[in-house]
């Protein structure tokens, strides 16, 4: 196999066999970045409810609707599941990987409809605070998903319908890093339905 073409002379390139492997450990590089980025928002979460400084976890009535972050977590997991599903069964990838990611773009509508019916914002309290921020970027975080979600689709259709000379082992691994992650950030996303709704 050829290696891929030098932006200038004095760079190596790199083999295309490569590849595969850099994409998957991107994703689990990625997995780890997601990690500490919202372990910020949990260490938030207990650290504040354990000092409660002058009573001010919850001001108000600060409920969010149970019956919203429930359907919008099973939402998430659905299409965690459908992304997962699609990235082994490549034949039932356009179906499969098109419905999980309609499925991602009804959890962001969601969310966004929980945020209007919430009656408290986030100077309710330390609660309140932790809420707004860790769902806000959650949920702009699942922009960058539905993009690299749509492209696999693309690519795996494009090669059905017009049987472009794509590598299969490039396809292949695309989906299983872009599945991968996608079922990371959704578990992820069941920590914080846990930890904000039920504990």
């Amino acid at each position: 196999m050829e290696a891929s073409a030098p932006r200038a002379s004095h760079i190596e390139a790199e083999p295309l066999e490569w590849q595969p492997r850099v994409m998957w450990a991107s994703a689990r590089l990625l997995s780890g970045a997601v990690s500490f980025f919202f372990a910020s928002f949990l260490f938030a979460y207990f650290y504040l409810r354990l000092l409660d400084t002058n009573h001010g976890w919850k001001i108000g009535a600060v409920n969010p609707s149970l019956g919203l972050g429930i359907v919008i977590m099973l939402v998430l997991v659905a299409s965690g599941v459908l992304m997962r599903v699609a990235a082994r069964d490549p034949l039932r990838m356009v179906s499969l990987g098109s419905a999980a990611l309609a499925l991602a773009f009804l959890a962001i509508v969601l969310q966004v409809v929980e945020w209007t019916t919430l009656g408290f914002g986030p100077a309710s309290g330390a609660y309140a605070s932790v809420f707004v921020g860790w769902t806000s970027c959650y949920t702009v975080l699942i922009i960058p998903f539905l993009y690299w979600m749509e492209t696999q689709v693309a690519v795996v259709w494009r090669e059905k319908r017009e049987s472009t000379p794509h590598s299969t082992e490039l396809i292949t691994a695309g989906l299983e890093s872009c599945s991968f992650l996608w079922a990371f950030y959704v578990a992820t996303g069941v920590i914080a339905f846990v930890v904000l709704y039920i504990i």
